[in-house]
């Protein structure tokens, strides 16, 4: 009856180390699938957890079969640990807001910094803007490259490609004007970076001319194709500061527009974004999962000298 009810309680440790690493390797695997970063899974880690490290204590002072089962359990506990680390500091993911030529540092990470290159007139127009950012792990410098993905600790980074428009403006008298972004993430840049996307799926984005008492409310469209436009191109709204709209129309890369008493002049292109994701550390993965794997092993082992013994 005893040993009816310790074999139960075995394949429970088992069972339970085998989910969490199942799920844990999913992740690993898929940082960016949203269903794994839900609360649900989170708390079922953890009530997996403290059971497996409630019967590991236990069998500590078992029979050595039982100790092997210990061992497995205390694996699941372990890659518990990684899984939940990831969600916590980490979480679903996530675009970084930076603008280019500034370097974001993630807020529980004193070793990791994303550095995004700067952007100068015209590169996006001709197509010569940058397409990596570099990614500072203490004293390595990793090159993150579109479409690419960088492993630190528990944060996954992936570089994408993105709409970006740098915009000039100017007086009716042609006098530079500065453009700053009171919503954005630098106050000051001339770089759109379109991180909202809109109720039908189009991106947009805003700035603002203080010398000038004008704000700017943009939607990118990567082309038209039902009317035969197949560039990108800007629909804008000119509106006076704290007023009403002044223009409203289309702009095209490279072309000034002249409205609303200003010059305005966009450059559009792309610019990588990144993204970030929390996913288990896989250095405390292997170490759990080699856990569970000797556990098993010395397991079987274990079970098949009783057997002979019988």
């Amino acid at each position: 009856m005893f040993e009816t009810a310790r074999m139960r309680a075995d394949a429970i440790t088992f069972g339970l180390a085998l989910a969490v690493l199942a799920l844990a390797t999913f992740a690993l695997a898929h940082p960016y699938e949203l269903a794994i970063h839900r609360w649900e899974a989170a708390l079922a880690v953890a009530l997996a957890a403290i059971v497996l490290l409630i019967v590991s204590l236990r069998g500590v002072f078992a029979s050595p079969k039982q100790r092997f089962a210990a061992l497995a359990g205390l694996g699941g506990v372990v890659i518990a640990v990684a899984f939940l680390a990831g969600e916590l500091f980490v979480g679903p993911p996530q675009r970084i807001l930076s603008a280019p030529g500034q370097t974001y540092r993630p807020p529980n990470s004193a070793n990791v910094a994303i550095i995004f290159p700067p952007l100068a007139p015209g590169e996006l127009e001709h197509g010569m803007s940058p397409s990596t950012v570099d990614v500072v792990t203490g004293n390595r410098v990793v090159v993150l490259g579109i479409g690419q993905q960088v492993r630190v600790h528990s944060y996954v980074l992936r570089a994408d490609s993105w709409p970006a428009a740098y915009v000039q403006a100017w007086s009716a008298k042609h006098a530079a004007q500065t453009v700053t972004q009171p919503a954005a993430v630098a106050f000051v840049s001339p770089v759109l970076q379109f991180p909202v996307a809109d109720k039908d799926g189009l991106l947009t984005d805003s700035f603002a001319v203080p010398a000038l008492h004008r704000s700017v409310q943009l939607k990118y469209y990567p082309g038209l194709p039902s009317r035969g436009i197949d560039i990108p191109f800007l629909q804008l709204e000119i509106d006076e500061e704290n007023g009403g709209s002044l223009f409203g129309g289309v702009a095209v890369s490279g072309r000034t527009l002249r409205q609303a008493g200003m010059e305005l002049r966009f450059d559009l292109g792309t610019y990588p974004v990144v993204s970030i994701a929390g996913a288990p550390d896989r250095l405390v993965y292997s170490v759990g999962a080699g856990l569970i794997i000797v556990g098993i092993f010395g397991y079987a082992l274990f079970t098949i000298l009783e057997n002979q013994k019988k």
